[in-house]
């Protein structure tokens, strides 16, 4: 049978093809899900056959050759996942005289199966995103790192770095609790996230320290991007319980691969940066010193 798998997009409340088979002509690759009378019902739906009942308008309908059509919503723990859908053969014989309770059996182990891998899914993300900031975390950092290395690298362009941290960030939780230091976290991390085009390129690195990736952009180019970050923190008016939290800064070390480092060397050279930047009196940025600088600086 024709047919096409719907996956519900729950902002949208929009259906959207996720796979179709044998060419399946009458039904939209997507539409909103109360086009749908099996979704908006909760049960399978069939226009023609056995019993008549009203075209769902997703359907491309014509009166005068009524299509013989099929949707069953796919429900697990009582919420809609999507739906299946099958263009039905003309005649009453063979497989157009497939028990119903067939079709409801699959509908049930479709849903079941997406269900579980959308629970997987979401296990995942969570597992791979602090819970505080939202921020993807350390352990994502690493698949990240090796992902972005790998297309520097072979596209012959520099990856740069920054290492962030929150200035004087124990005054916080000492002087206002622990639910001050969170919000300072969040406000902060909400700052990161604005500042990269794509989203997973801004991680929690532990603690009040927070790196972010910059695909392709100059020394020049992640220090102006450094001091962005910094305006827009020194900008953060954060009210508590307690009144105002006061001036948030932060710290910024930056590095650029292969201009600095080698690409293996990324966060440590950066990290380093973020140290001397503390050092020198914190909210500043710091540019890490190249390799032959480095080199020919004498011992202290």
């Amino acid at each position: 049978l024709p047919g096409r798998l719907y996956l519900l997009d729950k902002e949208s409340n929009f259906v959207v093809e996720a796979c179709s088979w044998l060419g399946p002509v009458r039904s939209s690759p997507r539409f909103s899900a109360m086009s749908c009378w099996a979704l908006r019902r909760g049960l399978r739906h069939r226009p023609a056959g056995d019993t008549i009942d009203v075209p769902c308008d997703h359907i491309d309908w014509n009166p005068e050759v009524p299509t013989d059509s099929l949707c069953l919503p796919l429900m697990a723990q009582r919420e809609t996942l999507g739906m299946l859908y099958f263009e039905m053969p003309g005649d009453d014989t063979g497989r157009a005289a497939t028990p119903m309770i067939y079709f409801d059996m699959l509908a049930e182990n479709i849903g079941l199966a997406v269900a579980n891998l959308q629970l997987r899914d979401s296990l995942r993300e969570m597992a791979m995103a602090d819970p505080l900031t939202g921020l993807a975390n350390r352990r994502q950092l690493s698949h990240v790192l090796e992902t972005q290395v790998a297309q520097a690298e072979r596209d012959g362009v520099g990856l740069s770095c920054l290492m962030v941290d929150v200035d004087h960030f124990k005054r916080f939780n000492d002087a206002h609790g622990h639910e001050a230091g969170d919000a300072v976290l969040r406000s902060v991390g909400r700052v990161l996230a604005q500042a990269t085009r794509e989203p997973d390129l801004a991680f929690r690195y532990g603690g009040e320290e927070f790196l972010l990736l910059f695909p392709g952009l100059s020394a020049e180019q992640a220090v102006d991007r450094a001091q962005d970050i910094r305006s827009r923190v020194a900008a953060i008016e954060l009210g508590h319980a307690v009144g105002d939290l006061g001036h948030i800064s932060v710290s910024v070390g930056v590095a650029v691969a292969p201009q600095h480092c080698d690409f293996s060397r990324l966060i440590p050279t950066a990290d380093a940066a973020l140290l001397r930047a503390k050092a020198l009196g914190r909210d500043r940025i710091e540019v890490a010193q190249p390799r032959e600088a480095e080199a020919g600086r004498p011992a202290a």
